[in-house]
């Protein structure tokens, strides 16, 4: 068996929200010590891990405390290269896609340089976990996509990319949701309801966006469910995992639905989708966490090798 991977214990900070774990040694992917799941479950054979996984966090509330969780559980299924790029409300609100897409760079270096190393002690070069939290993340993966522009590091990215996980996205334009979501995107305090006090502003600033969206002059969450189903952003090869609640208040089950269909249809890819019943909006993992990384699990096992994987037909409402 190969040496267990040690990963650092503290995250490489690449600037501009941008953070890198990495392994020093490849770990067997048999190897489920530590793995969030069952014993029995994890004692199954699977395919290798990831090369390297990118977490795309959400806008609102997603604190350091909450994201770790998220980054512990990958570390202990897939202990490998973890890329973790936050999003933060100035990168929605002021930023241009120009300078979102230079700030990118850090990310795309990490990620050129990784995939570019040699393959795996098993031959395979088992390529890249892209997970998307919410609108927020879906924006970010989308410049992260497009920042590639027609450089080598574009097909790399595209070629090597083997599962894309939707949690709890997209949904859709309306007023309503974009307000809660970033209202809760402003920090919280024991001594201080910023939330409150900074409710007429957020409503003011997301009025304005949402009068600019409708008017075409900005681009709208319409614009960006359908850029996720562009070839050209993830390719047709990968497959897809949408994980929603019907409890979401930001984000509808049939949005998400929808979206997955419209992905199965148009792309031709692999689409899977796993519903919860009674979490909150990217929280699913607090509901039920083995069933929660199980489908994250499975998902990688359909579509985490070199082969092409079987085509998953859509049922709307079901894990399947």
């Amino acid at each position: 068996m190969p040496p267990a991977t040690r990963q650092t214990e503290e995250p490489i900070d690449l600037g501009n929200n941008i953070f890198l774990y990495e392994t020093t040694t490849t770990k067997s992917h048999n190897d489920a010590n530590t793995s969030p799941l069952p014993a029995a479950e994890a004692d199954l054979e699977t395919p290798p891990p990831p090369r390297l996984i990118i977490l795309c966090t959400w806008l609102g509330g997603a604190t350091t405390q909450r994201v770790n969780k998220y980054v512990a559980g990958y570390q202990a299924l897939y202990p490998t290269h973890l890329l973790l790029i936050r999003t933060v409300f100035i990168d929605i609100s002021l930023r241009t896609f120009a300078a979102l897409r230079a700030q990118l760079q850090p990310a795309r270096d990490a990620i050129s340089r990784i995939m570019e190393q040699h393959p795996n002690d098993d031959g395979l070069n088992n390529g890249i976990l892209l997970h998307i939290f919410s609108h927020g993340g879906c924006n970010r993966a989308l410049q992260l996509a497009w920042s590639h522009g027609s450089s080598p590091s574009s097909q790399l990215f595209r070629d090597n990319l083997r599962l894309v996980v939707f949690d709890c996205c997209p949904g859709d334009a309306s007023f309503d949701k974009a307000y809660k979501a970033a209202i809760i995107s402003l920090p919280q305090t024991r001594f201080l309801d910023v939330r409150s006090l900074g409710a007429p502003l957020v409503y003011g600033a997301v009025a304005a966006i949402h009068g600019l969206q409708s008017a075409g002059l900005m681009r709208s969450v319409r614009e960006l469910r359908r850029e996720l189903n562009d070839p050209s952003a993830f390719g047709t090869q990968a497959g897809r995992l949408y994980l929603y609640s019907r409890a979401d208040a930001m984000v509808a089950a049939e949005d998400v639905l929808a979206h997955a269909r419209e992905a199965g249809a148009g792309l031709g890819c692999a689409v899977e989708t796993v519903e919860f019943e009674e979490a909150a909006h990217c929280a699913l993992v607090r509901e039920d966490a083995q069933r929660y990384w199980g489908a994250v699990k499975d998902g990688w096992g359909r579509k985490g090798s070199t082969r092409p994987a079987r085509r998953v037909d859509m049922h709307p409402s079901s894990r399947l």
